[in-house]
């Protein structure tokens, strides 16, 4: 393999290999289903082993952290050497610590599967997103938003994959789990000299490239750990917000639920269509404005004027919002780390992400005290500080390979 201590191919590199991004994309599903199935098994475990809400929870914990710690270790290892293979193994590791949670026969080998599962998510996404820009050729914004939409299916695809095995089967259902994920990883495999090609094409197409960036980079990592507060607090909480201001079903929760998730489906493909035509700071800047608009609305709303229909179109203004940046900000980190393309990858897809996701138990406990309404309000004040940061990226230095400075 060739060392990949350099920067990224230039947009004039324009070949684009789409089956690349849609192996791709299928797998980034499969893979960021493991997020999600965790957190459906809670009560499954309760109910089968007596254990309390506390322990369960240890396990998602587990989870999380063993993913947001190695993830940029992988991402340094895929700055020095290319590793495609990593991509289905990793994807492997990651169903097999899945699928060994529910036949675990106790709670430290249970965590221990966690934890290998949590690795396992980890170091699909360096080299998983390199591969996605290479495969992706001038439009690295909307093949970055492909492979991104790859993740959110998969967070969606995790609870209805593994609930109707935990009801025919019980807790040793995860066990069929491992099946999706091995037949990717060996089509995965099957397809490494495709890799190859990618790879050896965007080395023909280098370009020297500016220094690496590290203060624009943790100022976007901070706008991406506020952005995904936004995200997790509005995918933890919409649903008790729309029992609450409509004493509705948890049905009606779901469906909102639901909505808010399709949307931003559309939002983060437009999301990465846009950031190969405008200037990319922008388009992050327009989606957390958009993301403040939605939670305030749905915070008036909640107070003043709550309806079913809605609820369901600002939920999905929110989701859309908050989407529309979900590619953008894994370029725009590349961009400002060019020599450390997995590094910024590792960063900008999972540990700010996870560490957005720590911030929930503080909007929970806002809601325990004052309300839904007002949970939505705080979402709505983490947009606001998430916007007005973005405003102070800077442009990516010249040399870089990006179109940042496009009207």
């Amino acid at each position: 393999m060739t060392a990949l201590a350099e920067p990224l191919e230039t947009p004039d590199a324009d070949r684009s290999d789409t089956g690349g991004i849609a192996l791709l994309t299928v797998a980034h599903v499969f893979n960021d289903a493991n997020q999600s199935v965790v957190p459906a098994l809670l009560a499954f475990l309760v109910a089968h082993h007596g254990f309390s809400l506390a322990s369960a929870a240890t396990l998602v914990l587990a989870m999380n952290l063993s993913s947001s710690i190695v993830q940029p270790l992988f991402g340094w290892l895929s700055d020095k050497r290319a590793m495609p293979w990593v991509i289905p193994l990793a994807l492997l590791v990651a169903s097999t610590g899945t699928a060994l949670i529910g036949v675990a026969p106790s709670l430290p080998l249970m965590l221990l599967a966690a934890l290998v599962a949590g690795i396992g998510v980890a170091a699909f996404h360096p080299d998983g997103a390199r591969a996605a820009s290479h495969f992706s050729g001038a439009k690295r914004g909307l093949g970055m938003g492909l492979f991104s939409v790859g993740g959110y299916g998969g967070f969606a695809l995790g609870p209805i994959l593994v609930t109707p095995l935990l009801l025919a089967f019980g807790l040793h259902g995860t066990s069929f789990l491992i099946a999706p994920g091995a037949i990717m990883a060996i089509v995965l495999a099957c397809n490494m000299p495709r890799f190859d090609r990618a790879n050896a094409h965007a080395h023909k197409h280098r370009t020297r490239a500016g220094v690496d960036d590290w203060r624009g980079f943790w100022l976007l990592a901070t706008v991406v750990a506020l952005r995904s507060t936004i995200f997790f607090a509005s995918v933890t909480f919409l649903s008790f917000f729309t029992i609450a201001v409509l004493h509705g079903t948890p049905g009606q929760g779901a469906i909102v639920l639901d909505v808010m998730l399709l949307t931003g489906v559309g939002g983060t493909l437009l999301g990465g269509h846009l950031a190969d035509r405008f200037d990319r700071r922008r388009i992050i800047g327009a989606s957390l404005a958009i993301s403040l608009l939605g939670a305030v609305a749905l915070a008036l709303a909640g107070a003043y004027a709550p309806s079913f229909p809605l609820i369901v179109a600002l939920a999905s203004l929110l989701g859309f919002g908050v989407s529309l940046s979900a590619g953008v900000i894994v370029v725009l980190g590349q961009e400002y780390l060019p020599h450390r393309v997995g590094v910024a990858s590792g960063m900008t897809l999972g540990l700010a992400v996870t560490l957005g996701g720590v911030a929930a138990p503080v909007f929970g406990a806002i809601g325990d005290h004052y309300g839904m309404i007002a949970v939505f309000a705080a979402v709505a004040g983490m947009a606001l500080l998430s916007g007005a940061l973005s405003l102070a990226l800077p442009q990516v230095r010249p040399g870089n390979p990006s179109r940042a400075s496009a009207a």
